[in-house]
């Protein structure tokens, strides 16, 4: 459910930002580097330094309003 509406998401803003996928079961000591606990969270980050997570899913307006946050920052 999060994968497509970031997909979605990652379409509007194209050339504005990127968009990663990470398994952190194959990838537990990336998880741990950004203290992942649950699943599924989209991390947000300005110039490599987290700027803000969104724990579970929510819907696409929510996720919009952190991007325009990140953005506008």
């Amino acid at each position: 459910m999060v994968h497509r509406v970031i997909d979605e998401i990652a379409g509007e803003y194209s050339g504005r930002l990127k968009c990663y996928v990470l398994d952190a079961d194959r990838e537990p000591k990336v998880a741990e580097n950004y203290d992942i606990k649950a699943v599924p969270v989209v991390l947000l980050f300005k110039n490599g330094e987290k700027f803000e997570s969104v724990i579970g899913t929510m819907p696409k307006e929510f996720y919009v309003s952190a991007i325009e946050r990140l953005l506008s920052s």
